[in-house]
Order: structure tokens, then C-alpha cells, then sequence
């Protein structure tokens, strides 16, 4: 399945209860209505671990069969009402393309997603996540590699630069929380990182 992923970023002056409402009820139905998606996953921000490099409200999982499929799902004339609606609650956002990667449900698990970017230096990536893996009750971790960044048609800012997003589940909530501040302080200073507790819910 061909993945993508997006950072969601709140208008300045919106808290995040407001901005997870709007995103859940309102924008999370628009999208719905595109075809050929296999899957949308929406990952509400919850918590987030100082310091952070990154700028998120919510993190998004897309699945298509592949790019074309992709392409025309945003191209169809529902699209039209998702674009329509971001101004609603839609600071700024950038797409980043994964390529053939799997989506998982948090459910009653804890879900942590962590940003990185590695500055070139590989070596201190793979480090920081075999550390990840020896966490207090860990139990899996999704490692999406960026292929390729798409900035949004009328984005104010840059995208954020970010080379890989971690998906880290661990047996519970209360386990995630106690390890956000934990990988928060895991970072090399040729990593830069950013650490997020998430809410999961599916939409397709």
C-alpha cells in the first residue's frame, strides 16, 4: 500500500481541543468522501515532550494503492470541500511521502510519534532507535523514511524538515507518557527530534 503522511499545524490563537473538535468532526468526514483511500488515520496531539524542533498539532496517515490513485483522489471534486474547510482550523501543513508502509491502530495501547531528522548522520538515527526499542513496555515501532515532501498549494511556511517519522506503541497510555519525556532526552546533537503522545482514530 502506498503511504502518505501529513503535519497538521493549528491557526495561531486556536488551542488543541478546539483544533482536534474541528479536525475529528468536520474535516475527518470531507476527507472520507474522497475515493480510492484505503485507509485515514488521524493522530490527535495529546501530549508533547520538550524540547521540541517541530511544530504539530496533528499528524496524519494516508493509504492509496498507489501515487495515480493518490493523484486522482485530490483531484476529484470532493476535494474541493476539504480545501474549502482548512481555512476553518488549518494553520499550516506539509505531505510527506513514505512509499509501501503499514498503518497500525493504537486502540488501548500508547502510541508515541517522534520526528526526526538526522542531518545526514545515519549512524546516530539507528541508534536512536534501537534505544526506542528498549523502552519500559515497548511492544512495536513503524519506521516511515520520507521519500519525497509535497508543501501545500498556498503554505505560508516552509515544510518542517523531517527524514523519518517513528511510530512507537507501548502496552499502555500511561506507558507512552512516562516514556515521552524518557526519548525526549534521547536525542544526539545531530538529531533533531520531535516527541508526540497521540490519540489515534480511524476514519476510512
Amino acid at each position: 500500500m502506498f503511504k502518505r503522511m501529513s503535519i497538521l499545524e493549528r491557526r495561531p490563537g486556536d488551542d488543541q481541543s478546539f483544533f482536534s473538535r474541528h479536525w475529528q468532526e468536520r474535516h475527518g468526514p470531507l476527507v472520507a468522501q474522497l475515493p480510492l483511500i484505503r485507509a485515514y488515520v488521524q493522530n490527535h496531539v495529546e501530549d508533547e515532550y520538550a524540547p521540541t524542533d517541530f511544530r504539530v498539532g496533528g499528524i496524519v496517515e494516508l493509504q492509496f494503492d498507489d501515487p495515480s490513485a493518490m493523484a486522482t483522489a485530490f483531484a476529484a471534486s470532493p476535494s474541493l470541500a476539504v480545501a474549502a474547510d482548512e481555512a476553518n482550523f488549518l494553520g499550516n501543513a506539509a505531505g510527506y511521502v513514505i512509499g509501501d508502509a503499514p498503518i497500525r491502530l493504537a486502540g488501548e495501547e500508547g502510541k508515541l510519534v517522534v520526528l526526526a531528522a538526522h542531518g545526514g548522520d545515519r549512524a546516530a538515527l539507528g541508534r536512536f532507535e534501537a534505544a526506542l526499542r528498549k523502552l519500559p513496555e515497548f511492544v512495536e515501532l513503524i519506521r516511515d523514511e520520507v521519500a519525497t515532501v509535497m508543501t501545500r498549494p498556498g503554505a505560508t511556511r516552509a515544510s518542517q524538515g523531517v527524514d523519518v517519522f517513528f511510530h512507537v506503541y507501548f502496552t499502555e497510555v500511561a506507558a507512552a507518557r512516562r516514556a515521552g519525556s524518557q526519548v525526549a532526552r534521547l536525542a544526539e546533537d545531530a538529531l533533531k527530534l520531535g516527541v508526540f503522545r497521540v490519540r489515534t482514530v480511524r476514519i476510512v
